[in-house]
């Protein structure tokens, strides 16, 4: 079992030809179960907490939503024998909901600043999408495992703007990522991710085995 907190942010593009930015955080938590030595299953819900979207000069706030994921991996090397390094494929199934709701005003201001109330009827917000990676890395005394990640992605947004449905995707549709894990005593992990490139994330968290 495994609980995370991540925080990201991304460009999106919209139906009505117009250029979005968005910035969301959430906490998951995950159960993993091995299917066999090389297959492994993941299933994840959370809730995500108050973000921020901006469009044609507008900000609204993203309410706190949900979150849900089905993702499996599949361990192709496995660090032994000719290979020192392991590679690890994955692939998952995301999605996620949340309301918006439209500042009363929108001025550049830092985010700590950045009002939480809100100021016209909520609209609704979905996203969905699949993603595609492939995960390469080293484990060094059976304990820290540093690893470079690349991911490829694309799925729908849903949202209402200005009284109209629209439809969007994210604009780069890859993630770049440099990350480690540590393997403690009594079946603990801790990890953690930078992703500073394409859809931009950070995330750490931890797990136990049992």
């Amino acid at each position: 079992m495994g609980l995370a907190y991540g925080v990201f942010g991304t460009d999106l593009s919209f139906s009505n030809d117009m250029e979005a930015t968005i910035q969301r955080r959430a906490v998951s938590a995950s159960f993993e179960y091995r299917l066999s030595e090389r297959w492994n299953l993941v299933a994840g819900a959370g809730t995500s907490f108050l973000g921020r979207l901006e469009m044609a000069g507008e900000r609204h706030t993203l309410n706190p939503g949900w979150l849900g994921s089905i993702s499996g991996s599949y361990r192709m090397w496995d660090g032994k024998g000719t290979l020192p390094f392991f590679g690890l494929l994955t692939m998952t199934v995301a999605v996620s909901g949340a309301s918006t709701s439209k500042e009363r005003s929108a001025p550049l201001m830092p985010q700590s600043a950045a009002p939480s109330g809100t100021g016209e009827t909520d609209a609704s917000f979905f996203a969905a999408d699949a993603r595609l990676g492939l995960i390469v890395g080293k484990t060094f005394w059976n304990v820290l495992t540093p690893y470079a990640g690349v991911r490829v992605f694309g799925g729908p947004i849903f949202w209402r703007f200005q009284g109209k449905d629209i439809q969007g995707t994210d604009q780069y549709h890859y993630q770049l990522a440099l990350g480690f894990s540590s393997s403690l005593p009594v079946g603990i992990d801790l990890f953690a991710e930078a992703v500073p490139l394409g859809e931009r994330a950070v995330s750490v968290g931890g797990g136990l085995a049992f």
